[in-house]
C-alpha cells in the first residue's frame, strides 16, 4: 500500500529531503485548512510502519515569496525514503520514475494525486514536470482508465502545463475516485466539479 500512496503524492505535494549524512526523510507542506489531510497522511505513514514524531503534522507560517499559514508534515529518516529519493530525483530535480509508476499506480494513487494537485474544474497542475512526463502520465492514465486528459497551460504562465478531464469523463473520473473509500472532509471541495 505505501508504494500506492507515494506514487500519488509524489505526483502531487510530496518531497523527499535530500540529506549529506545518513538517510532523507518524507515532507508534505499543504495550506493550513488541509491539516486534516496531513493528518491522515501521517495515519496512513504510522499504519505502515514508519516514524512520525508526536510533533507533525504542525502549522506554521511558511517561508518564501508565498508566505501563507502552513501544515508541514515530515517523517523520521529511513532507508525506504533514501531509496525514493533514488527513484524520484535526479540531480536534484524531481522526475517520473515510470516504471515503478506503472507498477504502482492505481485508483488511490489517482486520488491522492488529484487531491494534492487537482481542482474542481477536472484539473491537476503538473508544474514539477518536463512536458514529455507530462504527456507519458497523459496517456497512461488514457490506457488505464480511458480518459484522455486535455494538455494546456495555466492561465499567464505557459511553461506550467496542466492535465484537464473532458467534462464528458468526469462522471467516470468521480467514480474512480471513491473507489478507494477515504474521508477526507476538508479535500471535499475538488470533488465537487464544476
Amino acid at each position: 500500500m505505501i508504494h500506492r500512496i507515494m506514487v500519488g503524492h509524489m505526483l502531487g505535494d510530496g518531497h523527499i529531503a535530500k540529506v549529506y549524512r545518513g538517510n532523507s526523510y518524507f515532507v508534505v507542506h499543504r495550506k493550513a485548512k488541509h491539516h486534516e489531510y496531513n493528518i491522515w497522511t501521517k495515519n496512513v505513514l504510522l499504519d505502515n510502519g514508519f516514524i512520525v514524531s508526536n510533533n507533525y503534522p504542525k502549522i506554521g507560517q511558511s517561508y518564501g515569496s508565498n508566505n501563507f499559514p502552513s501544515s508541514y508534515l515530515r517523517t523520521g529518516r529511513g532507508k525506504f525514503w533514501s531509496e525514493q529519493r533514488l527513484l524520484w530525483y535526479k540531480d536534484g530535480q524531481k522526475i517520473l520514475p515510470r516504471k515503478y509508476i506503472e507498477k504502482n499506480f492505481d485508483n488511490l494513487s489517482f486520488l491522492l494525486w488529484f487531491l494534492d494537485d487537482g481542482d474542481s474544474n477536472g484539473r491537476i497542475s503538473t508544474d514539477s514536470f518536463l512536458r514529455n512526463d507530462v504527456i507519458f502520465l497523459r496517456d497512461f492514465i488514457n490506457q488505464k482508465y480511458g480518459i484522455r486528459f486535455n494538455i494546456q497551460h495555466q492561465h499567464n504562465r505557459p511553461q506550467h502545463n496542466i492535465l484537464k478531464c473532458p467534462k464528458k469523463k468526469r462522471n467516470k473520473l468521480s467514480a474512480i475516485f471513491q473507489s478507494p473509500s477515504i474521508s477526507i472532509p476538508c479535500m471535499s471541495y475538488k470533488l465537487n466539479w464544476t
